[in-house]
């Protein structure tokens, strides 16, 4: 204590009163934590690409009604066994694309060990008498205009098509034709003829005939021609739609 009565310091002494001292402890290093965790997530993805622990134990086929449900598997090739995430999707799709009668195809992976296939098969809008080295039958053709399979006799319901040397445009302005009548319309022709493709003819039930013309502006041709239908005759022209006629 000094002369004045205050305690004296001692040299080279500071004083801790009021700070915070901090613990002789360290915190824990977690730099291991990353290496780690990206061991466990690549041992992971290892195990259920390159392992059946996860594979395809069964594959379900939906939508098919006229393909066989065996066709549709051979075709898709689905090994059973093989991991969930190795099933090639757009593969599957492409072998299943081959197959005349399916229009179409989804893949989907229900987890954890089924493949289901859901098929769109082709509906006939149409037939053409089957005309390939020893054929007998009919074919029948899509909406698409794609021919799919060849049957004994035509399916009640269907329009017959007569094209002439230009085939395939017969068939793709006909498809336009028959897909723009609504169904209660469909279901009256009988037959499409083209000879030539941009001067298309009708037959309807009762022997009527419809004279169609050109493809183009079918849907509106359609509308103008059922009420036209009510009234009697055997020829009707919607050549041109803003002057119809029936004879």
């Amino acid at each position: 204590m000094n002369a004045s009565g205050r305690a004296s310091r001692r040299p080279g002494v500071r004083s801790t009163r009021g700070r915070p001292v901090r613990g002789g402890a360290s915190r824990p290093d977690r730099r291991w934590l990353l290496p780690v965790l990206m061991s466990v997530i690549t041992g992971v993805v290892v195990l259920l690409y390159f392992t059946p622990i996860l594979g395809v134990r069964s594959v379900r086929v939906e939508g098919a009604a006229a393909v066989p449900e065996q066709a549709v598997l051979d075709s898709a090739g689905i090994e059973l066994g093989n991991p969930m995430l190795q099933v090639d999707s757009d593969g599957i799709r492409s072998r299943l694309g081959e197959v005349p009668e399916i229009a179409g195809s989804e893949v989907h992976l229900d987890w954890p060990s089924t493949v289901r296939l859901e098929i769109t098969e082709r509906t006939a809008v149409a037939y053409l008498p089957a005309d390939g080295p020893g054929d007998s039958g009919v074919r029948l053709i899509d909406a698409a205009g794609v021919p799919f399979r060849t049957v004994p006799r035509p399916p009640a319901g269907l329009a017959q098509l007569r094209l002439g040397d230009d085939r395939a445009e017969g068939v793709r302005v006909a498809m336009i034709v028959l897909t723009a009548l609504p169904p209660q319309l469909r279901s009256q022709v009988t037959e499409v003829r083209a000879d030539r493709p941009h001067n298309l003819y009708l037959g309807l039930t009762g022997g009527r005939q419809v004279h169609w013309g050109e493809s183009g502006d079918s849907a509106r041709k359609a509308a103008i021609l059922i009420p036209l239908l009510t009234r009697e005759g055997q020829v009707y022209d919607v050549t041109s739609p803003d002057l119809p006629t029936v004879a």
